[in-house]
C-alpha cells in the first residue's frame, strides 16, 4: 500500500508541469498585499475579464514564491521584462506574486520587492492556506489562468528559459491558438 502511495505521489509530481484541465473558476480567496490592503482574486479576475458589454480575453498568472527560494526570485526577475513588454503591447495580462514567508518577514518581503521594482501585484500567504488550496507542493509554483479562471497550465520549479515558454503560452492563448 505504501509503495502504491509513493508511486502515485511520484506520478503527480512528474505530471505537475504539464497542462491539466482544471477549473479554478470557483476558487475564492482574499489575501493582504504588502501594504496591508486586502485583495480578492475574484475582483482581480473581474477586472481582467471586463464587463458584459465589453468582455476581454486575458491571462492571470499566480506565482507562489518565498525570499529563501532562489529559483523563485530568478523566475520573477526573468519574467519582469516580458511582463512589461506584454503590457506595453496592450495585452491583457496580470501577474500576482504570492509570498509564502511567515508574517515576521513581511518587512523584508516589502523591502525586497521595492528594491527589485517588480510591477506585479504582491500578496502575502504566510499560513500557506491559498497555496495548499491550489494544490501547491513546492515552489516556485506558477499557475497560468484564462480570464474565466480556467487553468491554461501550471509550472513547478524554474530553470532559465522557462520564462520564454510562459510568454509563448500567454501569446498563444491571447491570439486564439490554444
Amino acid at each position: 500500500m505504501r509503495k502504491r502511495a509513493v508511486l502515485f505521489g511520484l506520478v503527480v509530481v512528474l505530471l505537475g508541469g504539464t497542462s491539466m484541465a482544471q477549473d479554478l473558476t470557483s476558487v475564492q480567496f482574499k489575501l493582504k498585499d504588502v501594504n496591508g490592503k486586502t485583495r480578492s482574486l475574484q475582483k482581480i479576475m473581474k477586472e481582467v475579464r471586463g464587463t458584459e458589454d465589453t468582455p476581454r480575453k486575458g491571462v492571470v498568472i499566480l506565482s507562489f514564491w518565498a525570499l529563501w527560494c532562489q529559483p523563485c526570485k530568478k523566475e520573477m526577475k526573468a519574467f519582469k521584462p516580458i511582463f512589461l513588454r506584454l503590457r506595453k503591447e496592450g495585452l491583457n495580462v496580470e501577474y500576482i506574486a504570492i509570498n509564502l514567508d511567515n508574517i515576521r518577514s513581511t518587512a523584508k518581503v516589502k523591502s525586497y520587492i521595492t528594491a527589485q521594482k517588480y510591477p506585479y501585484i504582491q500578496l502575502l500567504d504566510p499560513n500557506q492556506r491559498v497555496f495548499e488550496k491550489l494544490n501547491g507542493q513546492s515552489i516556485p509554483y506558477t499557475l497560468v489562468l484564462k480570464e474565466s479562471g480556467a487553468l491554461i497550465n501550471k509550472h513547478i520549479g524554474f530553470i532559465p528559459g522557462d520564462e520564454k515558454h510562459l510568454e509563448e503560452e500567454i501569446r498563444n492563448y491571447l491570439s486564439g491558438d490554444s
